[in-house]
């Protein structure tokens, strides 16, 4: 069961780097780049699992994972946070580790709390790490971090019932 647990755990970071078209926004195959991808969070996740996982070791993985595959801030933080998201989520992680994670953020979430100019950036424009923590923090004065409860209520119902119309 131990192996079992482990295979899932691994097989999460490709399903989101997939699902986050983290690869596909690069323009190219990078081995080197899915390999740090991959170690960065197995080694966050075992951070969570011991309970010594910090905001500032995620954000940290960011910046490093970012400047060594040459992509934006913004696309390395979807694929580094959505994965951390559901782990602690699925491994039933305690209060303390959950809200050391940052939400999310991607075109749906920004779209719905722009108010201004300074807010305006796409996930790719987002090269400047203190734009980021300027989302992260705006997002925690707002909600609960990880997910915004007006997301779970709007966006997560309705990718659960397009999953039940479509072919």
């Amino acid at each position: 069961m131990e192996d079992y647990f482990e295979i899932v755990r691994q097989v999460l970071i490709p399903m989101f780097y997939k699902e986050t078209q983290l690869g596909r926004s690069l323009g190219e195959d990078n081995p080197e780049m899915k390999k740090q991808v991959f170690d960065s969070c197995l080694e966050l996740a075992n951070k969570a699992d011991n309970g010594t996982l910090r905001n500032e070791d995620i954000r940290n993985k960011i910046i490093e994972i970012s400047k060594n595959a040459k992509c934006s801030v913004g696309q390395t933080q979807k694929l580094v946070n959505v994965y951390l998201k559901y782990y602690c989520i699925l491994t039933k992680k305690p209060p303390e580790i959950i809200k050391e994670l940052d939400c999310p953020l991607d075109s749906q979430i920004m779209s719905k709390y722009q108010t201004s100019g300074l807010w305006k950036y796409s996930l790719r424009e987002m090269t400047d790490f203190s734009r980021y923590v300027a989302w992260q923090k705006r997002l925690e004065f707002i909600g609960n971090g990880i997910r915004l409860s007006p997301d779970i209520k709007t966006y997560d119902k309705q990718r659960i019932k397009l999953f039940f119309e479509s072919e």
